[in-house]
């Protein structure tokens, strides 16, 4: 049995940069943003469509059915608890489905039709891509977030909280690039670019912004090529892994370490400690990355953990630089010789954070697919 529908809310930020990578990732972020609700106005069982943004600009170029209120939200970071809980309780809302503007850029039309069908069948339920890490989330009754607002400062708690301190039932969507693949570093922007499912005004945007992706083309290159040899260290988990051997006749030499780091604190408390961190302080960078030749074609590094372990977090614009291997423009010392060793590499070193390790590795899979079904 139907029930009450669901309303939508889709919340993005402004482009705050004047250029470079930062000013590319939330120009990318808006664009995705754009076509999610294009998709989203053309699905079945939706009460209400908002769009969260401090401004509303291009935003407003909707082609879906469903017309789209508009509230403005202050620049820079909200609470999301307290956002959420006084949209549900001014509104009166019965089922509320949240997706961060970004957080769903290989989602099809069909796929999002399920989630909110899933979600107006349900009397209580929170469902998520990511119980764990939730880049959006649905719930009934939608009231439950009221409760526990306060225990909900970002959205990546949405799925915990709401399960295990709610006692809501929880779903979550299988692992796949559409589940998992959200916008948030310029290492995105680049695995994006390769993609063939990407939505109209994010591929437009993508094809004008000066993003080199040759490296990655060559590691991809590699990763098709029987019997090549591929480290990968950082927050890897099993899914991503057995997709790769899956998609691949590679072997694979791969140092999971710090998952959780962030959502358990050991981040904010110091606490990381991470195996590769240790070793190439005990080496050096530039031995590190001359000597990885002798045991690897190609290599996918969380430098996020790294710097976790040195207690240091440099600027979204010095690890945004990183990513895209643009060392000039590295201010941090450590990160800066770092990604010039990468660089350096006789080998394709592709740098990111937890996102290159998840969702952009679970998308290159569906890209060498792709590759493999053309040849």
């Amino acid at each position: 049995m139907i029930h009450s529908e669901t309303t939508v809310v889709v919340m993005v930020g402004a482009v705050e940069s004047d250029q470079g990578p930062v000013a590319w990732v939330e120009r990318a972020r808006r664009a995705a943003a754009r076509d999610l609700l294009r998709q989203l106005g053309e699905i079945p069982g939706i009460d209400r469509l908002i769009l969260m943004t401090p401004v509303v600009g291009e935003l407003a170029e909707n082609s879906g059915s469903l017309s789209v209120e508009h509230v403005a939200s202050e620049p820079g970071p909200i609470h999301m608890g307290q956002t959420l809980a006084r949209l549900v309780t001014d509104r009166k809302l019965a089922r509320l489905l949240y997706l961060g503007g970004a957080s769903a850029p290989l989602m099809s039309a069909g796929e999002l039709a399920g989630i909110v069908d899933r979600l107006n069948q349900a009397e209580r339920l929170v469902i998520s891509n990511n119980r764990y890490a939730s880049d959006w989330a649905g719930v009934t009754p939608a009231s439950a977030l009221v409760d526990v607002a306060e225990r909900l400062p970002r959205d990546n708690m949405l799925g915990w909280v709401l399960s295990t301190e709610s006692g809501l039932p929880s779903e979550s969507l299988p692992p796949s690039a559409a589940s998992r693949l959200d916008i948030d570093t310029p290492g995105d922007l680049l695995v994006l670019k390769l993609h063939p499912d990407v939505q109209p005004a994010l591929r437009a945007l993508l094809q004008k912004l000066p993003l080199d992706s040759s490296r990655l083309e060559l590691a991809i290159d590699i990763l098709r090529t029987p019997a090549s040899r591929v480290f990968v260290a950082g927050r890897i988990g099993p899914q991503v892994w057995a997709d790769l051997n899956g998609a691949t006749q590679c072997w694979f030499r791969v140092m999971a370490e710090e998952r959780g780091m962030v959502s358990s604190g050991r981040q904010e408390r110091g606490e990381v400690y991470s195996l590769l961190a240790a070793h190439i302080e005990q080496v050096g960078v530039t031995r590190f990355f001359g000597e990885m030749p002798a045991w690897a074609d190609a290599a996918f590094i969380d430098t996020r953990v790294l710097l976790a372990h040195h207690s240091v977090w440099p600027s979204d614009e010095d690890r945004f630089a990183s990513d895209l291997g643009l060392v000039a423009e590295i201010s941090d010392p450590w990160l800066r010789a770092f990604t010039e060793a990468a660089v350096a590499a006789p080998i394709p070193v592709i740098l990111g954070g937890h996102s290159l390790l998840v969702g952009d590795l679970l998308a290159i899979c569906q890209i060498l697919r792709s590759k493999a079904g053309d040849g």
